[in-house]
């Protein structure tokens, strides 16, 4: 098609073009008739279709069209000189401002015109949404983009909103920045954030800024500073009970404990917050924290359960489209199987974490995915490849001032290069990475830096006494740090030298610790020279002693959530499985269904999947039977590697109590072939039946519990309604009014219809409700009262529905609330036309399903209650003006009553 330039058709249609080509995408009709201001819309349609016809547009979808190809665009684009584009994107973005909130396309193209001109306060607090925008689609540079121009637009603004806007923003920069700017450029917008947060006093931004100054202090090796900054941080934390700021703080917990080297602990704060059922991410628990929570799993010793976690956030993180933390799954998957000796595989992972991170600019995955493709490659016998991979990330780790390392490779590829097996780097010298090391906060690390200083002794033939004592001390600093991976490195290490010095029972009792788990460190992993130590060990020692110790373990754990995944994560231990579930029966349902009731990397999503329908079917099957099934894969599909809809091996086997199944114990390996055997079913039919006796028992302890919980409640509630309120008169009464309200009390007293009681303030409504509750089938149950007016709007939803722990300031216990109190018996709201727009939703919620989750809580609770209520007020006005929602005042007014 010839492109018709003639500059005589008019300046409305060439400023139609000029101006249409600062869209970076699609544009719609609407927007130019906003932007040139007294042109009719025919008017700028013909010119639309004029453009398509000349080849300059194409037509998109009704009403929206967009230039054929770049090259098109910026011709007319350089038709406008600086202040005419900079005058155009403000007209732009303020059309494109007006459009609704929850227009996402409108939103993206309004951001990309701020980032070209100088934005004011609520321009900023638009741009700022946009970012929140683009990282909920995980589309994190484009947010990166858009916090930044915020940070720099505001940085001289004085203000109250503009210094908390600007506070609040550079922490969202902050959370994504990591590896991809300057640390000291990131520091010192954290570092500004913090003077504006402090001029206003307010301290949950004061604690959260200071934790994000720890760890990018932390990043390069500032580590008093770090560890001031965060114990700063977490004491205001603590101090405002705040629940928000408090989750942002244990998530940082997780995170310094694993900086420092410390990975039970990482584990243990990590345990306290998950469900029974595993959900991605977990309420208040991120994806990134959770993958760093796999690798912790990894150095403990549960490598599965680790590999089985890490598996499933990359599954989710694929099907969600969140590219920048399946570069982080990834990344970890194959740190982990480099760990484990599985060198092919974990260069396949690693290589596609580095490509993906290049990609997507997720630099933090793309620096440690270098140094670990470095040290594989060295294990490979590549050297030039591993060499150029240690270039690549000593250029780039150099170039963002990251200098703290977290993994032990560089410094092994040291003792490589010492030991002549790999040529010299410039800039690398092992007594120095040792003596840094050292002189750090990170336990593990230390660990490795012992290890490698005694290697370096060896050689050099100091002493074998200090020699043993740098061993002993890497050993002291790797069991302090949980690492059973790198602990059996050094223990073998050890008894290598001990062997040497013809110490054999020292020597076979070093390898025997490194050897005391029954996981992928056990026996198969002695290496050739020292396993005559040990040919002379029991047959299953090991899995004896971990056979004892649950069955000493689940007798004390009362707390059902507890005992499932104690039971699961042994049981994964044990048998080396990825994944693990507890299905039941559940109670009432004809015929009996099986539900997923407790799992570890195994969400209810993935139950549900198509690829799963083979695992239910065989779990259904050994409900069904009674008995255990092992399945495997043969070895076409298992060539189709890592496909996230191969399960590689599967194990389940029914819960059986009292004679009678009550559910099935399941496991499954989906990245590592090691597969079940038949021999492994007798083993997990034990598990299985210790672990219905113990689900039972935990069962009847949670009910004592909560029955004396409610019990407590109750009493509590009645002390606060006053003896008076308890026995009141009858009522009394000879008129036709009052004869009319007893009457019809008598005609609904025997059915559960919601009554609505109506009358003046002072005319005895609570007396006919209590008279509705003592002549109905519920009068031996709870006759539960709530004056709804009485309560401030902050505190009506927790007396409803209860609150958790920490759910707001001041919520230092669970609270049971009035539906849960009124199970069984009458719940009473009096003033019912007092309440909110927002309690009204939940109130018919929960009177449409009768279920409802405590304030701060995830846990469904359901409550068998009659409901009455009253109210002064005329509801069909408040219906008519809007106040009132109609549907929920339909499921009020069942039966109504008229107290003159």
């Amino acid at each position: 098609m010839v492109v018709n330039t003639d500059p005589g058709r008019g300046n409305d249609y060439h400023r139609l073009l000029s101006a249409s080509s600062l869209f970076s995408g699609d544009f719609c009709i609407d927007w130019l008739v906003d932007l040139m201001i007294g042109k009719k819309p025919s008017q700028i349609l013909a010119h639309l279709e004029e453009g398509v016809k000349d080849g300059w547009l194409i037509k998109q979808t009704p009403g929206y069209y967009c230039y054929k190809d770049a090259k098109k665009r910026g011709k007319w684009r350089n038709t406008l000189n600086e202040p005419e584009q900079t005058a155009l994107h403000r007209s732009i973005s303020d059309i494109l401002m007006r459009e609704s909130a929850d227009d996402e396309r409108a939103v993206h193209i309004a951001a990309d015109h701020l980032l070209h001109i100088w934005n004011d306060t609520s321009r900023c607090r638009y741009l700022v949404r946009a970012g929140d925008v683009h990282l909920a689609r995980f589309h994190n540079e484009e947010a990166l983009h858009c916090y930044r121009k915020v940070l720099d637009d505001l940085a001289n603004v004085p203000g109250e909103e503009e210094d908390l806007l600007f506070s609040e923003t550079a922490i969202k920069y902050a959370k994504i920045s990591a590896g991809r700017h300057d640390t000291e450029e990131v520091l010192s917008i954290l570092e500004s954030a913090v003077k504006r947060a402090e001029r206003w006093d307010s301290k949950s931004l004061q604690a959260l800024l200071k934790m994000h100054i720890a760890k990018n202090d932390w990043l390069r090796s500032q580590y008093s500073s770090a560890l001031r900054h965060f114990e700063e941080g977490w004491a205001m934390a603590k101090e405002l009970n705040d629940p928000k700021t408090m989750r942002s703080a244990t998530v940082f917990s997780t995170f310094f404990h694993f900086w420092q080297g410390r990975f039970k602990e990482a584990i243990q704060i990590y345990e306290q917050s998950v469900p029974d059922i595993e959900r991605y991410p977990q309420r208040g628990f991120p994806l990134l924290a959770m993958t760093t929570v796999g690798y912790c799993y990894c150095q403990i010793g549960q490598v599965t359960q680790g590999l089985g976690m890490l598996d499933s956030i990359r599954a989710q993180c694929e099907e969600n489209g969140d590219q920048y933390m399946r570069a982080y799954a990834l990344g970890n998957i194959g740190t982990i199987l480099l760990e484990i000796g599985r060198i092919d595989d974990a260069v396949q992972f690693l290589e596609n974490a580095s490509s993906l991170a290049r990609e997507i600019h997720n630099d933090w995955v793309w620096i440690t995915a270098r140094i670990a493709l470095a040290y594989a490659y060295f294990l490979r016998d590549e050297r030039e490849t591993s060499l150029a991979c240690l270039q690549e990330f000593l250029r780039t780790s150099r170039k963002v001032q990251v200098t703290v390392y977290l993994y032990p490779y560089l410094m092994e590829l040291c003792v490589a290069m010492e030991e002549g097996k790999l040529p010299h780097a410039d800039g690398l010298d092992l007594e120095k990475e040792i003596k840094e090391t050292m002189s750090g906060e990170n336990i593990f690390m230390k660990g490795i830096a012992y290890r490698c200083q005694a290697i370096l002794e060896l050689s050099k033939g100091f002493p074998h006494n200090k020699v043993i004592n740098s061993f002993n001390t890497s050993i002291k600093f790797l069991e302090e740090s949980g690492s059973e991976v790198e602990l059996s490195k050094t223990l073998m290490s050890l008894a290598r030298l001990e062997l040497a010095l013809g110490h054999q029972e020292q020597a076979r009792e070093l390898v025997m610790a490194a050897t005391n788990s029954p996981g992928p460190f056990g026996d198969d992993g002695v290496p050739d020279d020292l396993k005559a130590l040990v040919n002379n060990r029991p047959v299953g020692e090991n899995l004896l002693k971990e056979i004892l110790s649950l069955g000493q373990q689940v007798v004390t754990i009362r707390e059902f959530k507890d005992l499932v995944q104690h039971i699961i994560s042994t049981v994964n231990g044990i048998t080396r499985a990825e994944r693990g579930a507890i299905f039941l029966f559940t109670d009432g349902s004809d015929p009996p269904k099986l539900i997923l009731r407790a799992s570890k990397n195994l969400t209810q999503e993935q139950v549900e999947h198509p690829y799963f329908a083979s695992s239910m079917k065989m779990i259904e099957e050994a409900a069904e039977k009674g008995q255990g099934l092992v399945m495997g894969i043969n070895s076409e599909e298992s060539a189709a590697t890592f496909s996230p809809e191969i399960i590689r091996s599967r194990i389940c086997v029914p819960m059986i109590l009292r004679e009678k199944t009550v559910g099935v114990l399941y496991h499954d390996n989906r990245l590592l072939s090691s597969a079940f055997k038949e021999s492994d079913l007798e083993l997990l039919s034990y598990f299985a039946a210790l672990a219905a006796f113990a689900l039972d028992n935990a069962r009847a302890y949670e009910e004592i519990k909560r029955l004396n919980t409610k019990l407590s409640e109750e009493n509590l509630y009645y002390k606060e309604e006053h003896l008076q309120n308890l026995h009141f008169e009858d009522i009394v009464g000879e008129s036709p009014g009052i004869r009319r309200v007893l009457s019809q009390v008598d005609q609904v007293c025997g059915t559960d219809a919601t009554v609505m009681i109506r009358g003046e303030t002072g005319v005895g409504k609570e007396l006919v409700a209590r008279a509705v509750h003592r002549h109905s089938t519920r009068r031996d149950k709870p006759f539960i009262r709530i004056h709804c007016s009485a309560l401030p709007e902050t505190l009506i939803a927790s007396e409803l529905f209860g609150h958790e722990k920490g759910a707001f300031t001041g919520a230092s216990h669970r609270r049971i609330g009035r539906f849960e109190l009124a199970d069984s018996g009458t719940l009473f709201l009096d003033e019912i036309g007092d309440i909110s727009q927002d309690i009204q939703v939940r109130l018919l919620r929960v009177l449409q399903t009768k279920e409802f989750e405590r304030v701060g809580g995830s846990e469904t609770l359901r409550s068998d209650f009659r409901l009455v209520v009253a109210t002064n007020r005329d509801l069909e006005e408040g219906v008519r003006s809007e106040k009132f929602r109609a549907d929920l005042y339909y499921r009020l007014a069942v039966f109504p009553i008229h107290v003159p």
